[in-house]
């Protein structure tokens, strides 16, 4: 028997490749977005703390500090809020690159099965003819003996 060749093998390859570059790609896109994520909880706590701590603070030096602080917390919040749109606006596009090529593999890999199936089908065909040629020559040999 044969083994199933499917001739369109190294672009399904290919694809895969594609795919598995696709899901690394995507993959550092979400782990970016996530530590920007983390770098804004990072500043909520940051101000919660200074909020307590600045509860007892009479100083107006101190707290004019603490007035400058929370202005540098802003500042940087608004600079991670606009790169978390920024790495969401990737992400998206990575995700959109991910479903492409897991398309373009799925139909690939749908052929492929479509052809072994085919090929299994016409291989039984061949071993059922070869068996019934085998069976036929020896009935014939057997009555060409009597």
């Amino acid at each position: 028997m044969k083994r199933f060749s499917f001739s369109l093998q190294k672009v399904l390859d290919f694809r895969e490749f594609e795919k598995k570059q696709a899901e690394t790609e995507l993959g550092k896109a979400v782990a970016e977005e996530t530590k920007i994520e983390n770098n804004l909880e990072l500043i909520a706590k940051q101000r919660v703390e200074t909020v307590a701590t600045a509860d007892g603070v009479h100083d107006i030096n101190a707290l004019y500090g603490i007035n400058q602080y929370f202005q540098l917390l802003d500042q940087r919040k608004e600079k991670l809020l606009e790169d978390l749109t920024k790495a969401k606006l990737v992400t998206e596009e990575k995700r959109d690159v991910m479903r492409e090529a897991m398309k373009k593999c799925k139909v690939l890999e749908n052929l492929k099965e479509q052809r072994m199936a085919v090929w299994k089908k016409d291989e039984a065909k061949r071993e059922e003819n070869e068996i019934d040629d085998i069976v036929t020559s020896k009935y014939n040999a057997q009555e060409k003996n009597q």
